[in-house]
């Protein structure tokens, strides 16, 4: 598994580390069509300069979007330091607000957790860890949520993100993100418990 980048925020502050040269916030590709305003809307020229047909798609009302564009997919696992007590409230703002419009916008959510004690191990006394890993179809899908609005539009949907964001910026003492890129097992994990029942040769004598 191939580690590619990290950033680190604290208390809404990002500190930045090397990232890949070249890599623009590049409009992506997806199958999904955005929702928005029912209003009339001439669409942007195809050779209007994609940071151009950026800014005018997030300015107001619904998205058209391209067809999906191949990449190599990654999975970004982001970590955050909440207020102790907070998962919940953290939890449900990500699942009613965040995570239905970055599935909109192609994302796929793999799953989010705080982080608990091990054997012999304590919880920190004044925050919670939250871990959450994530699905993008490329670095450049990735860069290109960060303008959520341009593939999505600014919906209702998108409002509900807003909202939802800042309930999670209220909860966050300090955060950073990790890009990884590997391989995706096809089957997830399962646990099966031994009975306890006991067994013996269907041919031994029996008492």
């Amino acid at each position: 598994m191939k580690f590619t980048q990290s950033m680190k925020f604290r208390h809404g502050r990002a500190v930045r580390r090397p990232f890949l040269a070249g890599l623009a916030a590049s409009l992506t590709a997806l199958a999904a069509c955005a929702s928005g305003p029912a209003v009339s809307q001439e669409a942007v020229s195809q050779e209007t300069p994609p940071a151009t047909r950026a800014v005018v798609a997030g300015a107001a009302g619904p998205v058209r979007n391209e067809t999906p564009r191949a990449g190599e997919e990654i999975v970004t696992i982001r970590y955050w330091k909440i207020r102790k007590g907070t998962f919940p409230e953290f939890l449900k703002a990500s699942q009613d607000g965040v995570w239905p419009y970055f599935e909109k916008i192609g994302a796929r959510v793999v799953g989010m957790w705080r982080a608990v004690p091990g054997p012999g191990e304590t919880a920190p006394a004044d925050y919670d860890e939250v871990y959450l890993m994530t699905r993008y179809a490329s670095l450049e899908h990735w860069a290109a949520t960060r303008n959520a609005a341009a593939m999505g539009g600014d919906g209702p949907d998108f409002q509900a993100l807003q909202d939802a964001l800042a309930v999670r910026r209220a909860l966050t003492l300090e955060t950073r993100l990790t890009f990884v890129q590997g391989f995706t097992g096809p089957v997830g994990p399962v646990y099966m418990p031994g009975t306890g029942e006991r067994f013996a040769p269907v041919d031994a004598p029996q008492p």
